[in-house]
């Protein structure tokens, strides 16, 4: 046996301890938010790879170790984070904060956008731990929903009848002014915390359901109201009015929560029973459906929020954002709309605009009409940053306005202009040879022998035969002339910047293409006339009236129609036709 000692197996060194330096970082640095801890003398000993991206700190301001507070705080003035300003007095600024070494939370805006909570804590040694989180996402959930609740504030407040929501508490969390105006309540009685029974026993007190005992009242109103059913009835105010009140059961995962009721004003009935009702159901629906929709745009006209777009114009809301509004409803050329135009005016003094009509188009190619209204929106600081605003569809209304407008100033035979309206035209033509010289012509169209036509075919042939014409005469001028019928077989062209001369030869080419056409009429053979046509003129500083000059061009009709017919004469005509034809006799005019 030897007496050597056994091998004994070499042992290997156990890994050093980590530092507890390491294990700090080691922690924080998988925590979700950015952290710094400073001793006391501001000299940062920790912070984590959160708050360099959070701040986007350079690997530069780290490369000869942590930086203090002075190099962060000057950094930070220089780049802009404090906002604008001399940086040194920026940084010593941050550095007085720190000194009085006290709790403090407070949010910071950075220049891309981001919004940082910050929370800082000192600690008992001087030193102080400061706690970084990004609650940009906060932030804007906030400010969406501080938004919607300003657009319904909005809406409930300008609707013309009452609203009122009652929670499960039976407190009553939302009225607008209509509520506090059918009810006749007093100024001040509605305010936060409010019950439902509160108000019913003041209607009861005031004798508004009837000789009722008040607290009875009370109690099976408030019962009924426990029972969170829908309802509809009629109510006779104290003042004798009525209205009616409806209530709709709010539910959440079906559990009856509260309930929203209407109160609409129906003392004055108007109008039928289906209108009533038509008009009821639209009220009770109206936060919901009513044809309008919402919007938002920076200042520079961009939206940046729509709501209820889609229904209006067929766009989603979210394919909106970002476009040019105004661009996006005017089209290519609607900034040439005198209307578009006083808008787009209105929009560079960043003035409100009040039921701006504006035309538009529907993404199915549909032409629509909107009222603007929209308020200019300032930020804490006072600078204007966009508009808010509603839009309503009034295409309807301004197709009726317009049907009421083609009524009143066309003929509804022929779809031309009437007397009215080529009085108007006639004088702004005369205002803008006013501003800029120039000239105008009248000339005034009559059927060659209408009443035989009556009289051989019949007055719907007749018919037939002036719409005939009125077609021939639009498709044969210019767009800026106006052809307008002034009743019968007379018709009366105004003719833009044209000089007597001028207009003669365009009458001449009417003569023409008239004796040379066909109109077509049903069951018969097309119809073969000739026209008579008056010319006058007038040029700038002729101070004739609309009827003088209609007269002028009156006679030379007349000496058209004694020359034969189926010619273009003026005034000064007639005397040389009247003398060829007095040998003759004078001939019977029938038109």
């Amino acid at each position: 046996m030897s007496d050597a000692l056994p091998c004994a197996t070499p042992r290997v060194p156990a890994p050093p301890a980590p530092a507890v330096h390491d294990i700090l970082q080691t922690i924080i640095d998988f925590l979700p938010s950015g952290v710094t801890l400073f001793d006391h003398e501001f000299n940062m000993i920790v912070c984590n790879r959160q708050l360099r991206e959070l701040l986007d700190f350079p690997d530069s301001l780290f490369e000869d170790g942590l930086p203090n507070l002075r190099t962060l705080a000057r950094f930070n003035a220089e780049r802009g984070d404090y906002g604008p300003g001399d940086p040194d007095v920026l940084a010593a600024a941050v550095i007085e904060r720190a000194m009085r070494r006290e709790a403090h939370v407070f949010e910071r805006a950075r220049p891309n956008g981001r919004i940082l909570e910050i929370r800082g804590n000192p600690l008992p040694d001087g030193g102080f731990v400061t706690i970084y989180t990004d609650i940009t996402e906060r932030k804007r959930a906030e400010e969406e929903a501080r938004r919607s609740a300003s657009y319904l504030d909005a809406v409930v407040s300008a609707l013309p009848q009452g609203i009122s929501v009652v929670d499960e508490d039976l407190q009553i969390a939302l009225w607008n002014p209509a509520f506090v105006k059918l009810q006749n309540l007093p100024d001040g009685f509605m305010k936060p915390g409010i019950t439902f029974a509160e108000v019913v026993r003041f209607n009861a007190q005031r004798g508004e359901y009837g000789p009722v005992d008040p607290e009875a009242r009370v109690r099976s109103m408030v019962e009924l109201a426990r029972r969170f059913e829908p309802h509809r009835l009629e109510r006779t105010r104290g003042d004798g009015g009525s209205m009616e009140v409806e209530g709709r059961v709010v539910l959440e995962d079906g559990r009856p929560v509260g309930f929203v009721t209407t109160y609409t004003d129906i003392t004055e009935r108007v109008r039928s029973e289906q209108t009533i009702r038509r008009v009821k159901n639209l009220m009770s629906d109206a936060i919901n459906f009513s044809p309008t929709y919402i919007w938002e745009t920076d200042r520079e006209g961009r939206y940046t929020f729509a709501q209820g777009l889609e229904k209006i114009l067929g766009q989603p809301d979210a394919s909106i954002v970002g476009l040019d509004r105004w661009a996006t409803l005017f089209g290519p050329d609607g900034a040439q709309v005198p209307a578009h135009a006083r808008i787009l005016q209105q929009l560079q003094t960043h003035d409100a605009l009040d039921r701006q009509t504006i035309r538009t188009t529907h993404l199915d190619g549909r032409e629509m009409w909107l009222s603007c209204s929209a308020q200019p929106v300032h930020d804490d600081q006072g600078a204007f940053v966009g508009y808010r605003g509603v839009d309503v569809d009034v295409t309807d209304l301004t197709r009726a306005h317009q049907e009421l407008e083609q009524m009143a100033l066309h003929d509804p035979l022929t779809g031309l202009g009437n007397r009215r309206k080529l009085l108007s035209r006639f004088e702004l033509e005369v205002a803008r040879m006013a501003r800029s010289g120039g000239s105008l012509a009248l000339l005034i169209i009559d059927i060659d022998h209408f009443k035989a036509i009556n009289d051989t075919h019949g007055h719907l042939v007749g018919d037939e035969c002036l719409r005939g014409l009125a077609n021939l005469l639009s498709s044969n001028l210019r767009a800026v002339d106006l052809v307008a019928r002034f009743g019968g077989e007379e018709f009366v062209v105004l003719l833009s910047d044209t000089r007597l001369d001028q207009a003669r030869i365009a009458a001449e080419k009417l003569c023409s293409t008239i004796a040379a056409s066909r109109i077509t009429v049903p069951d018969a053979e097309p119809l073969r006339i000739t026209i008579s046509i008056g010319v006058a003129g007038m040029c700038a500083g002729d101070s004739r009236s609309f009827d003088q000059l209609l007269e002028e061009a009156d006679l030379g009709v007349y000496a058209a129609k004694h020359a034969g017919r189926n010619r273009v004469c003026t005034a000064r005509d007639i005397e040389s036709h009247m003398s060829d034809r007095s040998a003759e006799g004078m001939v019977q005019d029938d038109r």
